[in-house]
């Protein structure tokens, strides 16, 4: 369930260990990659196709096309080598994200940040 003063109550059919484990590393991937002195905006809002998008946004370095089209391939580190991980964080999150009926994607401007988004269906 998404609730917060001024917007409207709904809820998703989701795995709530798995939501959590995708939020989780969407987060931390946002603050891994970010800025110092960055800012991470967190959002949900309901598609006009009825499903609740919630997308994690930070003002990292960003990303180029090359490099988005890595981001789900097992064990593709884009980072720095300074910077933990293995390689499985975003393959995980996806397989989590699809499992419940999901999508997952991201928009990102090399020099500005990135935001990663998942897409899961509505139900009463």
């Amino acid at each position: 369930m998404l609730n917060h003063p001024g917007s409207m109550e709904c809820y998703v059919l989701a795995d709530d260990t798995r939501i959590k484990e995708v939020l989780l590393n969407l987060l931390s991937n946002a603050v891994k990659y970010n800025r110092d002195q960055g800012r991470i905006i967190l959002n949900g809002k309901v598609t006009d196709d009825l499903r609740l998008r919630i997308s994690v946004t930070d003002i990292g370095e960003g990303l180029s096309q090359d490099e988005i089209e890595q981001l789900f391939i097992p064990f593709e580190r884009l980072a720095p080598s300074n910077i933990e991980g293995t390689g499985m964080g975003l393959v995980i999150t996806k397989f989590l994200v699809e499992l419940m009926d999901g999508t997952i994607g991201i928009e990102s401007t090399e020099g500005e940040g990135s935001c990663f988004w998942f897409e899961l269906p509505l139900t009463h």
